[in-house]
């Protein structure tokens, strides 16, 4: 491999994050060889983001899509294209410091047995975000988007699920992470395959997560490193009217029932090691 890391970068209609995170990157003075490869999966102002890239930015690798095959597609595009140790792919909305990609290369260096690593994740508070959970079940979809979530047996399995009664300020192995930012070895991906493409923009993180633990990888929640970031309210949180109009929320139902598809019948892997 050429380069120790690629940092890896879908962006679609977020132009003005994509340019702060690539200035985060730029700031942040990675001591390792790396790469940064960005994918616009068509984006409406798809060629004044590349002009911008390429004018601030010569050294990334810029790939624009002409039409939009999800976010899946671009990442595993961008993976393939990677020629490094480590990809550590980024939203657009997420947020590099100095020493991030330099302490979680060294904690994967370190533990070989982890096939997938993420950060701690902050509001520009500095509070804490939820970005590990246990796996999703069809009951807990169920009671995250109807009116059943607000029963007392709904909100312990709610608990249960996002991880509550822990302060997130600890290493731990956890079910999964949220994709944001997060970080595996290029040749495990290569392994056990890449991004589920069935899962247009949502669940693919999860699904990743199971095949890692499927494969006998732990997946590691790694506070030592936090990053900054700009998380929006997702469909699951507008009104169920509004949410029935979204493309969004059928795309996350559609990607939720991919997942259930794939995981039907089959015990926690997480469980089993």
């Amino acid at each position: 491999m050429k380069y120790k890391v690629a940092l890896t970068i879908v962006n679609y209609n977020t132009k003005d994050l994509l340019l702060y995170c690539l200035k985060k990157i730029n700031q942040a003075k990675i001591s390792f060889p790396h790469q940064i490869i960005v994918l616009d999966n068509a984006s409406r102002d798809a060629e004044e983001t590349e002009e911008e890239v390429r004018s601030q930015y010569p050294e990334v690798f810029f790939i624009r899509e002409r039409l939009n095959t999800g976010y899946t597609k671009g990442v595993n595009r961008c993976i393939k294209k990677a020629d490094a140790q480590y990809i550590f792919n980024l939203n657009t909305d997420a947020f590099i410091e100095p020493d991030v990609v330099e302490k979680m290369v060294n904690y994967l260096d370190e533990n070989p047995s982890v096939g997938l690593i993420a950060p701690q994740l902050l509001n520009f508070d500095g509070s804490i975000q939820e970005s590990s959970y246990c796996f999703l079940t069809p009951a807990i979809a169920l009671y995250r988007r109807t009116f059943i979530g607000l029963f007392p047996f709904a909100q312990k399995e709610l608990n249960r699920f996002r991880m509550q009664g822990w302060d997130r300020t600890s290493i731990r192995e956890v079910d999964w992470v949220l994709g944001a930012a997060y970080m595996f070895p290029k040749e495990v991906i290569e392994k056990i395959g890449y991004l589920d493409e069935a899962m247009f923009l949502y669940l693919s993180d999860t699904y990743l997560a199971w095949k890692m633990w499927a494969e006998g990888k732990k997946v590691v929640y790694y506070p030592e490193v936090k990053m900054y970031h700009y998380h929006r309210k997702s469909s699951q949180n507008r009104l169920l009217l509004k949410s029935l109009m979204s493309k969004a929320y059928w795309i996350h139902i559609r990607d939720g029932i991919s997942f259930f598809l794939k995981t039907r019948g089959k015990t926690n892997p997480h469980k089993l090691t």
